[in-house]
Order: structure tokens, then sequence, then C-alpha cells
């Protein structure tokens, strides 16, 4: 089930979705920018959990607006950005900063796929990991989650799309487990 795409534009942009294209909500009225941020607060709830939202984008986060659709599009606290929201599943894309935001408010619940340190060369060079690099990962995961990527030693590697559940993750002797959008340099 995912969010409809008529359920995440406001009604005052439907009818001129191009007025406020690439407008940052700080810039516009405050009765729209609590509801855009609502509405990626109610995002963030439906994909992570009830009430992370809140606590992932606090009341000073900032939503940029697409400049072709109208619709918010980017999510920034301070000058860095935390998510992107993907079109057409409004679903949340997280930044390695939004991964780290995630961690804080939930903890060991985020959805965690720890790999050997053997591994993080390969994730380094552009690859994703594999079931054979597995050490851990939390409970729940489906295909299609957002998960984070960590090392043993707690350290954030890489953001990405789970291709396999949990399960399978914790069963399978081989194959890709995880699609890394975003990795560390370092």
């Amino acid at each position: 089930m995912t969010a409809s795409s008529s359920s995440l534009t406001p009604r005052c942009l439907s009818s001129s979705p191009r007025s406020l294209g690439g407008e940052s909500i700080m810039d516009t009225s405050e009765p729209l920018r609590k509801l855009l941020l609502k509405a990626v607060r109610d995002i963030a709830d439906y994909q992570f959990g009830r009430d992370v939202g809140e606590k992932l984008f606090p009341e000073s986060c900032r939503v940029q607006l697409s400049k072709r659709t109208g619709k918010p599009r980017y999510v920034y606290l301070g000058g860095d950005l935390l998510a992107t929201i993907r079109y057409p599943d409004n679903l949340l894309a997280l930044t390695l900063k939004g991964a780290e935001r995630l961690r804080e408010v939930l903890g060991e619940k985020a959805g965690r796929v720890i790999i050997r340190e053997e591994a993080v060369e390969k994730l380094r060079k552009g690859m994703s990991p594999a079931a054979s690099d597995l050490v851990f990962c939390s409970d729940g995961i489906r295909p299609g989650d957002e998960v984070v990527v960590e090392a043993e030693n707690g350290r954030i590697l890489a953001v990405g799309r789970a291709v396999v559940s949990a399960q399978t993750m914790r069963e399978a002797g081989s194959g890709v487990i995880v699609k890394v959008r975003k990795a560390c340099k370092t």
C-alpha cells in the first residue's frame, strides 16, 4: 500500500502546481509550510512507523517543492538534505544524513543491514552488499524498504533499498541484498 499522489498534494497546490515550484516552504505562508511539513511527516510515519515523522523532521525542517510538479520534493534540516520524496510511490529516499537522523530516532529498530568489515571495500567501489557479506539485519525488512547499511563497528556506510526480505537475506548464500543508492566515500 502506497500513498497516492493526490493525497500528498495540498488542495491549494492542485489547481496551480507550477505556481510555487522550486520554492522552499519557509518562503511561503505559515499555514502552507505547516501543511507540507505535516505531509512529509505523514509519509515518514507510514514508511518508518508511528510518530517517527515528527522526530525525524522537526519544525525547523524546510521542504522544497518540485519545480515541475509543485509537490513536496526535498526535505532539509539546516543546510543538510535529509530526504527526497520519490515519485511515483511517494516514499522517502534518505540521504546519509537522513540515515543518521533515522538511527538517532529509531535506534536498533531502524531498518539496518550490518555487513562484514571485509565487504566495506566493495561498497567503496560502488558494489552492493551480497548475502555472503551479511552479519545482521533487522526483522521485518521487506523488499523495497529503505535500509541503512552499517559496518560491524556501527558506522553508517550506505543507504538503499532492500532487494529481498530479512528472512531471505539470512537464508540466501549469494546474491545482492540491498541496492545501494548512496555510499560513504571513506
